[in-house]
Parts: C-alpha cells; structure tokens; sequence
C-alpha cells in the first residue's frame, strides 16, 4: 500500500508542474485574440490616410497651405497614428516570440513526464490510469505544435504589415508637390543632428533657402505655374548635393538643407554655387521664359545649439540676403563672446 501511494503521489507531482504553467497560460488566449484585432489596425490606418488625401484634394481650392514653420495637423496625425500602429505591432511580435518559447518549454516539461511515466512500473490497476495520462499528455503536446504553428503564421502577417507600416509612415513624410522631405521630417531629422552634434560633436550645416519673388509668378502666371517652378526648383537644387545631404520643403517656396559633416565654410561654397547654377538656369512656362533666383542663409551647429537656435541663425542669415537684394548668400552672425566660450 505503502508503494502504491508513493507512486500515485510521484505521478500527480510530476503531471502537476506541466499542467500548472499549461493552466495559467490564459495569456495565449489574450494574445491570439489580440492577434486578430490588432492585425486589422494597419489597413485601416490605410484607409483613412487615402481617404484623407481624397478629401484634401476636393477641399484644396478653398484651404491654404500652413504658414512656414507649422506643421500641417493632417499629416502628423497620420504619421503618429502610423508610429502608434508600429509600436503595437512590434510589441505584440515580441508576445509571440515568448509565448513560442513557452510552448517549447511546455512541450518539452511534457514530454520528459511521458518518459518518466513510461519507465514507472506500475501495478496492474494504475495500468487504465496510466494509459489516460498518457493520452492527455500526447493531446496538450499536439495542441502546443498547433498553437506553434499558429503563432508562426501570425508572425509572417505581422512581418508584412510592418513592412506597410514603414510604406505608410515613408508616404507621409514626403512632400506630394516636390517629392522631398517635407517639413514633419525635416524637424525630425533636424533634432537627430542636433543630439549626434551633442554626443560626437561632428560638424554640420543648415541652409534656409527662399525662391526669390515667387508670390509674383503665382499672382500673374496662377499656382499651376507656380507649382511647376518649384517642382524645377527642388530638381535643380537636388542634383547639386551629395547623397548624405538632407533636403527638405520647409512650407511655401522655401527649402531647407541640412549638409552632414560640413563646416559653415564649405556650406557657404555650396550655398553660391546654388544660387549660380539657379541664375544660369532658364523655366519654361507655356513658352515664357523666367529667370528664377534665390536667397540662401546659412547657419553652422554651435555647441548648445536646439533645432530653434540653430534655425534662428539661419533665418537671420536669410533676412539679411532679403535686406540686402536677395539673389544671394548670407552667413549667421558671429558668435557673441560669452557663447564662444561655451
């Protein structure tokens, strides 16, 4: 008698832990649930951006564009919805990844409790019993290669929706006229430079850049027109620049250039041969010819500079081309005495 107890108590001990963690994992039916809501989540996202656009372009005529410096609400909504969408489809890959590595855990504890229970002697009246522990103990094992094989398809459906995560999130950070950046990742990436300068103090440049004159061709040639210089603008100031550069539409005919690793001398160099090659270059409207020029400010990151100091800077330079004629380049102010020896 004494036997058989401890071997019943043995068989409930070693089924108990496998069946304990199995019974707790009410988390694989919240996941599995989840899976199913949130997989949903990046195609109406989807929607609502093309809806948006559609219903920008109908009410275009009678809505102006957001004055320089603002970001347009739309877009940012849209871009934060689309980072808040990642976020949660990157957390919910990583649930998944630890409740596979549960199942295997469980798989395993299970199959270890198989073996023990077939190398137990028992007597011949646990034998009825042994025989249905064995088949739960197969069942729970089938179950988790389902659920693994459920979890690895969920995995492949999440790999593609990030993928149109990052379509989306690319889509609403250009610019639909001039297929730049536009000014929501201009500031983005502006910040980014800002903090490597703070951690590797590696030089780099700002350039406001402004189309000289540009409301005249819009009041006498109409927005299409204008439309059109910018686009040629944006093209000629692009072929200029090295691939690390960062151009960007910063609102209206005003651009904005960031120069990775160039110092305020070698930014300026640029700067003029812009404004050169712009002078030399000749748009064609419906047969009239236009001579288009531009006013360029530069700015050099400081020590302590935030995205606003160092766009003040710039800004400032920009002005002073403005007062002084446009059709040129200027350089920020030299630095004060006191910040020199920050």
């Amino acid at each position: 008698m004494t036997w058989f107890i401890f071997s019943g108590g043995l068989l409930v001990g070693l089924m108990l832990h496998p069946f304990a963690r199995m019974l707790k994992s009410d988390g694989i039916n919240y996941v599995l649930d989840l899976i199913g809501r949130i997989v949903t989540a990046p195609f109406s996202a989807l929607v609502d951006y093309f809806e948006k656009r559609s219903d920008l372009a109908k009410a275009r005529r009678g809505v102006e564009t957001p004055p320089a410096g603002q970001v347009d609400p739309r877009e940012q909504q849209i871009s934060d919805s689309a980072q808040t969408i990642r976020s949660i489809l990157l957390s919910l890959a990583s649930v998944i990844q630890r409740t596979d590595q549960a199942a295997n855990d469980s798989s395993h504890a299970l199959n270890e409790v198989r073996a023990t229970i077939d190398q137990t002697g028992l007597p011949s009246d646990l034998a009825a019993a042994h025989a249905l522990l064995i088949a739960e103990i197969d069942r729970v094992i089938a179950s988790n290669s389902l659920l693994k094989g459920e979890l690895a398809s969920s995995q492949a459906i999440l790999a593609t929706q990030r993928e149109q995560i990052e379509t989306l999130k690319t889509a609403v950070r250009i610019d639909g006229l001039t297929q730049l950046a536009n000014r929501a990742y201009f500031d983005e990436k502006l910040l980014e430079m800002i903090l490597l300068h703070q951690r590797y103090n590696e030089p780099f440049s700002l350039m406001m850049i402004d189309v000289d004159y540009f409301k005249n061709i819009n009041d006498s040639h109409g927005h299409q027109a204008g439309d059109r210089i910018l686009k040629g603008v944006a093209f000629k100031i692009r072929t200029s620049l090295r691939e690390s550069d960062f151009l960007a539409r910063f609102g209206g005919d005003e651009f904005a250039l960031l120069l990775i690793k160039a110092s305020l001398k070698p930014a300026t160099v640029l700067a003029e041969k812009l404004c050169s090659n712009l002078r030399e270059s000749r748009f064609l409207l419906d047969g009239t010819e236009f001579k288009i020029t531009l006013s360029i400010g530069v700015a050099e990151v400081r020590a302590g500079d935030t995205p606003e100091t160092l766009l003040k800077r710039a800004d400032e330079a920009l002005y002073l081309v403005k007062e002084r004629g446009r059709n040129g380049v200027e350089q920020q102010a030299e630095a004060m005495p006191e910040e020199s020896a920050v």
